[in-house]
C-alpha cells in the first residue's frame, strides 16, 4: 500500500512513462513497418490487386506516398488473414503518413483503455499495476512497429471485461479477424466459462466480415496467401535450433533440442500445455486467474514474437491478487523479464557458443519466463479449486462456504 500511494509509486509511474513515450510511439513515428505491409495489402484489397503478391504492395504502398522498396515486403510478407484487409479499409483509402498517425492514435487510444479496465480489476494497486503496464516492452516494440497485435491485445483485454456480453462478443470477434492463432484460447474460454451470448457475437462477427472480405478478393490471392504462409513457417517462425533468428520467438517448441525437434513432439508438448490449461480452467475459483492461465499458455502455443507478449498484461491483476508468498515474488521477477527485450539485445550484443548453456539461457529467457508464469498461474488455479471442491464435500447440504 504504501507503493501505491507513495511518493516512489507515482515516481515509478512517471519513469515507465517516460519509457514508454521513447521505445513506443516515438519510434513509431520513424517505423511502423509492420502496419505498412497491412496497410498495402488492404490498399491491393480495394484496388482488386493480389494483397499477398509483393508487386502488387510495392505499387500500392508507393501509390499512398510510401517511400518502400521490395526488400520491405520480402522481409515482412503479407500474412495476415483476409478479414484484416476489410477491417483496414477506412485507413488504406488515406495517404500513408495520415493513415499511419491516425493508426498510432487507435492503438494508444485502445491501450489505454484496456490499461485503465485491467487498473480497475485490480484494486487497492492502481501504481503498481501501471508502473508494469507502462514499461511493457512488447506494448513498445508493437506500437513502434505499428503491429496489429497491438490492437488485438487489446480487443481481448475488452473482450473479457466488458460485462455487456455482445459488445465484449464483438471486441473478440473483431480480434479473432486479425490474429486467431493469439484469440483462439480465449474464445475456448468463453465456451468453458458457458458464456453463450458473447459466442453467438464473437462468431457471428468473425463469420460476416470473413464472408465479405472474401467475396471481394481478387482471383488467385488465395493461393499466394498460402505460400506466403508456408514461407513463413519454415523459415521466420520454424523454431528449430536451425533457424538462427528463432531467438525472436516465444513459441515453447524453441526450447526442443534439435535430436528431439519434430511435429510428433511438438504436437505431444502442445497437449501437454492445453490439457493442464484446460484442468486450471475448470478449477479456477475466480475469472482473472483462469484468464492469467489462459494468456500464458496462449504464447507458448503456436507462433508468437515478442510483441505478442502483451496479452500477458490479462495476468497482472492475478499476479498482485491471486497469487501470494514466494511464488508471486517468482511471478513478478517472471515479469520483469519482459520490462527489457532481453533476448533481442542478447543476440545483438553478445556472441555465445549456439550450443552452450550461456547462449540457452540468453536467447531462451523469454520463453523459459513464460513458462514459468503458465505453471504457477496454473498451479494456482488448481490448488484453490482443489479448496473449493473441499469445501463443497464439507458443506454437502449447500451450507457457505466463503472463497477468497
Amino acid at each position: 500500500m504504501q507503493f501505491n500511494n507513495g511518493r516512489i509509486g507515482r515516481c515509478l509511474v512517471l519513469v515507465a512513462a517516460v519509457y514508454f513515450l521513447v521505445r513506443g510511439p516515438w519510434r513509431a513515428i520513424h517505423d511502423s513497418g509492420d502496419f505498412l505491409t497491412a496497410f498495402a495489402a488492404a490498399r491491393c484489397w480495394i484496388g482488386g490487386l493480389n494483397p499477398y503478391a509483393t508487386g502488387d504492395l510495392v505499387v500500392s504502398a508507393r501509390a499512398a506516398g510510401a517511400q518502400v522498396s521490395e526488400a520491405h515486403f520480402l522481409a515482412t510478407p503479407s500474412v495476415y488473414p483476409p478479414p484484416t484487409l476489410l477491417l483496414f479499409a477506412p485507413l488504406a483509402v488515406l495517404p500513408w503518413e495520415l493513415a499511419k498517425g491516425i493508426w498510432l492514435a487507435c492503438t494508444l487510444g485502445v491501450s489505454c483503455w484496456a490499461a485503465v479496465a485491467l487498473t480497475r480489476m485490480a484494486k487497492g494497486c492502481s501504481l503498481a499495476v501501471w508502473s508494469f503496464l507502462l514499461a511493457f516492452a512488447p506494448l513498445h516494440t508493437g506500437i513502434a512497429k505499428g503491429q496489429p497485435g497491438v490492437l488485438v491485445c487489446a480487443l481481448i483485454v475488452l473482450g473479457i471485461v466488458t460485462p455487456r456480453p455482445y459488445i465484449a462478443g464483438l471486441l473478440l470477434g473483431i480480434a479473432v479477424c486479425i490474429k486467431p492463432q493469439l484469440v483462439l484460447g480465449f474464445v475456448l474460454l468463453v465456451i468453458v466459462l458457458r458464456q453463450g451470448r458473447k459466442l453467438v457475437a464473437a462468431s457471428t462477427a468473425a463469420i460476416l466480415v470473413s464472408a465479405a472480405a472474401w467475396m471481394c478478393m481478387k482471383p488467385g490471392s488465395f493461393d499466394t496467401w498460402i505460400s506466403n504462409l508456408s514461407a513463413v513457417a519454415s523459415t521466420s517462425a520454424n523454431g528449430s535450433p536451425l533457424n538462427p533468428l528463432r531467438f525472436q520467438l516465444l513459441n515453447i517448441d524453441t526450447l526442443v533440442p534439435q535430436a528431439l525437434y519434430g511435429t510428433p513432439v511438438i504436437a505431444i508438448v502442445y497437449a501437454i500445455i492445453a490439457s493442464v490449461s484446460a484442468i486450471a480452467v475448470l478449477r479456477a475459483v475466480d475469472t482473472p486467474t483462469a484468464v492469467a492461465v489462459v494468456a500464458s499458455a496462449a504464447l507458448l502455443v503456436g507462433y508468437h514474437r515478442f510483441y505478442d507478449a502483451q496479452v500477458l498484461w490479462l495476468g497482472i491483476p492475478a499476479m498482485l491478487l491471486a497469487v501470494e508468498g514466494r511464488m508471486s515474488l517468482v511471478l513478478r521477477a517472471g515479469y520483469s523479464v519482459f520490462l527489457i527485450p532481453g533476448q533481442t539485445m542478447a543476440a545483438t550484443w553478445f556472441d555465445p557458443r549456439p550450443d552452450g548453456l550461456t547462449s540457452f539461457l540468453l536467447l531462451r529467457h523469454e520463453t523459459l519466463a513464460c513458462v514459468v508464469m503458465w505453471l504457477i498461474f496454473a498451479a494456482a488455479a488448481i490448488r484453490r479449486g482443489e479448496g473449493r471442491i473441499g469445501r463443497a464435500l464439507a458443506n454437502p447440504a449447500g451450507s457457505p462456504a466463503k472463497i477468497i
